[in-house]
């Protein structure tokens, strides 16, 4: 299928990257600095906006996502559950929490990955909720205008997720699908989150501040997640990824898309819990 492609690059210099990485160190007592890299880039296919009106068919290949980093999340074609990709294995996590690892051929309508390289990296305490894990997440940025791929591993004392089911054309906007969405609960498992911190330029292209998918250490369970508690022994690192490439589908439908309105509060109503 062909694409259009349009690149943003943000070089901050080396030298200004090393001095951030200092200011992380101390805005975190506990985190250790690891080298930072300049050529980290998030490559993006089709906008989280054209996910919210429906547009749910394929615009790359699993395995073209998987060529372009080893990190990274989406959903499958028809809106088939949730997808991460984690140590360059892309893992679905289908409507009935079932767990699978799928072809290279599966079509994607949206996917955002990275090669991921810490760049920050701190340990956390058992009993951190979702909201204080993410404002330990914000601390240790160096500055809320960049993008960050996070991974979070350890003991969580408990996850709850979400999935959603296949959909069939004429397909129905995303808010409505997470009416009929299917919910886990995880208690005391050892996992993955796998996410990123957008900041809120990424408006309309991608989700403004946080969004994780989880999986399972036993890979037996995972989804985007609603809520959490953290256990002990959990590590947080963050890179520091400054280019964004972004390709958009060529296709009748993407181009017949009303793009243009503030979709800011169905977005924050589909990715929160609902329950």
């Amino acid at each position: 299928m062909p694409v259009m492609q349009t690149r943003l690059r943000i070089r901050p210099a080396m030298t200004l990257l090393a001095g951030f990485v200092t200011t992380a160190a101390a805005l975190l007592a506990t985190a250790s600095p690891v080298r930072a890299a300049a050529n980290d880039e998030l490559r993006q296919w089709s906008t989280i906006d054209a996910l919210l009106k429906g547009h749910y068919d394929g615009v790359v290949t699993l395995g073209e996502a998987r060529s372009a980093g080893d990190f990274g999340l989406g959903t499958l074609e028809a809106l088939d559950g949730e997808l991460l990709i984690v140590d360059g294995r892309a893992y679905q996590i289908d409507s009935t929490g079932a767990v699978r690892e799928p072809a290279d051929a599966t079509p994607l309508p949206f996917v955002a990955v990275t090669g991921f390289e810490a760049d920050v990296v701190f340990d956390v305490p058992a009993g951190l909720d979702m909201a204080v894990l993410q404002a330990r997440v914000e601390a240790a940025r160096v500055s809320p205008n960049y993008v960050y791929a996070v991974r979070v591993t350890g003991a969580f004392a408990s996850v709850k997720t979400r999935s959603v089911p296949r959909q069939t054309k004429p397909y129905p906007p995303l808010a409505e699908v997470v009416k009929t969405q299917s919910i886990f609960n995880f208690a005391d498992t050892r996992g993955v989150l796998v996410g990123f911190v957008c900041p809120g330029w990424v408006r309309g292209l991608n989700v403004p501040g946080h969004h994780y998918h989880y999986l399972t250490d036993a890979r037996d369970g995972g989804g985007h997640v609603l809520g959490l508690v953290t256990g002990e022994g959990v590590r947080v690192e963050l890179d520091l990824t400054p280019d964004f490439a972004m390709r958009l589908p060529v296709n009748a439908d993407f181009g017949a898309l009303d793009l243009t309105e503030d979709r800011a509060a169905e977005l924050h109503a589909v990715e929160s819990d609902r329950r």
